[in-house]
């Protein structure tokens, strides 16, 4: 089978601990960049994050995309925090019930090519390579047709019961995925297979917002949580506004700024999740940024997340109604503290 190319561009946040008597949360920002077939990879909560206490780490993942026509199915398999190996199926891409899991280790062949009645993996795959049995197989749905389409879910085995010993071993796994009810009128099957490709983790550098070119005036922070949303839309938000002293690099401030404001608002837990802030300031184009592991861009700025109450205004002005923001505050600045009111 072919590999699938494995291509990331992700921003995230590595969390390390602070010195005693330190303000703020000390953080080292990470860039990692490569590709999965011209893809990005997942963001935070997603296949190759680990999240530990609250926080987001990147991790080493493996990933495969198999595709057919117009059905896509995205895995991804990394380390939980219990040393096992985690895969991920979702369906990304057109209409399918997803019936059987296999794993070929090796994609040496395997003694495994059937789960039951309509799902197995005999014959040739959907592209027409020959399929020589799996290792491993799992039912995640049930073919027929009758009960709700499974369309993603996760899966969890030992590495002994995988018969390898690092997750890097799985990059020349071959996964299958069988899947019924196919297309519009649910009248086709697919058996998708193929490798994946090892994604380490990496370290450079990266920041998630521009140097703004006058003062800002505020900054409305976009929590995802219903906790505090008084709008309705599923977000928390809070409009912030601030003093020109505060300086025009949010990368330099954010982690102290977010800390504080986390410790004030009682609508906010310390692992808050925090999708991004919107920048005004001046005549500056008010613009959306992607925070952390939401950044898929670096300093670029990204659409507002779908479904939120208020749209960005397309010139310097505030985001539009501005009533859709749940709290509004403003920021004084005192020694080394942030002061909300």
């Amino acid at each position: 089978m072919a590999r699938s190319d494995c291509h990331q561009g992700i921003t995230y946040w590595q969390f390390l601990k602070r010195p005693h008597g330190a303000k703020g949360v000390i953080t080292e920002k990470i860039f990692e960049e490569q590709f999965c077939l011209a893809k990005l990879c997942p963001g935070a909560a997603a296949p190759g994050y680990l999240s530990v206490f609250g926080v987001v780490h990147m991790a080493d993942s493996v990933k495969w995309i198999l595709s057919s026509g117009d059905v896509t199915v995205e895995i991804t398999a990394v380390l939980n925090g219990s040393g096992d190996v985690e895969f991920e199926y979702k369906l990304v891409s057109g209409i399918a019930d997803l019936n059987g899991f296999y794993v070929d280790i090796g994609n040496d062949g395997g003694g495994i090519s059937k789960l039951g009645r309509g799902n197995n993996m005999k014959g040739r795959d959907s592209d027409g390579d020959a399929l020589d049995g799996f290792d491993v197989a799992e039912k995640i749905g049930t073919a027929g047709g009758n009960d709700d389409d499974t369309t993603e879910g996760t899966l969890t085995y030992s590495l002994a019961e995988l018969g390898i010993s690092s997750l890097e071993e799985l990059a020349d796994a071959e996964i299958g995925i069988r899947a019924t009810s196919v297309g519009e009128y649910r009248e086709d099957s697919l058996k998708l297979a193929g490798t994946g490709e090892f994604c380490p983790d990496e370290d450079p550098d990266g920041d998630d917002f521009p140097e703004w070119g006058q003062d800002i005036s505020n900054i409305t922070f976009v929590f995802n949580q219903s906790e505090g949303d008084t709008s309705g839309d599923g977000f928390y938000t809070v409009k912030v506004n601030v003093p020109g002293e505060l300086g025009d690099d949010p990368d330099e401030y954010i982690e102290d700024l977010l800390e504080d404001l986390i410790a004030f608002d009682p609508n906010l837990e310390p692992d808050a999740d925090l999708e991004g802030i919107v920048l005004k300031g001046g005549m500056e184009t008010t613009e959306f940024f992607a925070y952390g592991s939401h950044n898929m861009n670096g300093e670029d700025p990204d659409p507002l997340p779908v479904g939120i109450g208020f749209s960005l205004p397309g010139d310097h002005g505030n985001v539009v109604p501005v009533n859709e923001i749940d709290v509004d505050l403003d920021l004084s600045i005192s020694g080394d503290d942030f002061l909300f009111s």
